[in-house]
């Protein structure tokens, strides 16, 4: 990590000190000629010091994704895959470096914009991937695509598999304690900071209650959050059948859920979308 200006200078400084011939160098202006020089010679190399940092990122990340077989390297491999209806995508084989790849690179026909990978301890590798912004899940012949090439470009003895479904669906009740200058706009405001709570979340990642409550809390006019439950389902549960995460009456805090399809939206079951469950109170 590159060392600031204040540091090297410092560092210089102790030298200098150290160096007998160097004594008569006292002078504490900053216009001092041996300052000067001194604070020069730090920028100089601090800015060097940046750009080795850079440089080691740039390798580093280079490395993580081409070491073939590993979570990054599929991943790197899956955004880079290419479908086209019409007209058939299909990597093949470089029998000169026996690299596997695409003839022609189209990046218009990069599809997948979200990818996440897992491997399970049945040699089985777990793909959940989205198209565009925001996510949706591939069609069937996309699927089916994309599964052929992983196993096109993977390893023997692998299993892999395609998860790419519909969003996961999160219900959220309570009453919202507000600040009443804003009656007009708090409820589209708070529904608004939970859908870009939820569209923001890390692909494949966690849905927090706290980080509902902080999207409610953070909206400006909301002056305290009362939530009562907090639901979660994929998209192919009923809505009846949900995993409550937090339930108040009964005591339930399980604090997170994994989303399903590695991305998740509100509540569209008719009666209980965000406009249906939550209450809100002026104060």
């Amino acid at each position: 990590m590159a060392r600031s200006i204040a540091e090297i200078k410092q560092q210089m400084i102790v030298e200098k000190n150290a160096q007998a011939s160097l004594s008569g160098l006292t002078s504490t202006s900053q216009t001092a000629l041996w300052n000067l020089y001194i604070f020069l010679v730090a920028a100089a190399i601090n800015i060097f010091e940046q750009i080795l940092d850079l440089f080691k990122a740039d390798i580093e990340a280079v490395a993580t994704r081409s070491y073939p077989g590993s979570a990054a390297w599929i991943q790197d491999r899956v955004f880079k895959f290419q479908y086209d209806f019409s007209n058939p995508q299909y990597v093949q084989l470089n029998t000169t470096d026996f690299s596997v790849n695409y003839p022609v690179v189209n990046s218009a026909l990069q599809i997948v914009t979200r990818c996440s990978v897992s491997t399970l301890i049945t040699k089985t590798v777990l793909v959940k991937v989205a198209k565009n912004d925001p996510p949706e899940a591939l069609d069937a012949n996309e699927q089916t695509a994309l599964l052929s090439y992983l196993y096109d470009i993977g390893f023997a003895g692998i299993n892999y598999t395609v998860l790419s479904t519909d969003p996961d669906r999160m219900s959220v009740a309570g009453t919202i304690y507000y600040n009443g200058q804003f009656s007009s706009t708090i409820q589209a405001s708070v529904i608004a900071a939970l859908d870009n709570y939820l569209a923001t979340l890390p692909f494949d990642g966690q849905v927090s209650v706290q980080g509902a409550t902080d999207a409610i809390q953070a909206v400006t006019g909301v002056n305290d959050v009362a939530l009562t439950e907090v639901g979660v389902r994929r998209e192919s549960v009923a809505y009846a059948s949900r995993t409550k995460i937090y339930d108040l009456s009964a005591g339930v805090n399980l604090r997170v859920y994994s989303t399903y399809a590695g991305y998740i939206i509100q509540e569209d079951d008719s009666g209980h979308t965000f406009t249906d469950t939550l209450t809100f109170q002026a104060q």
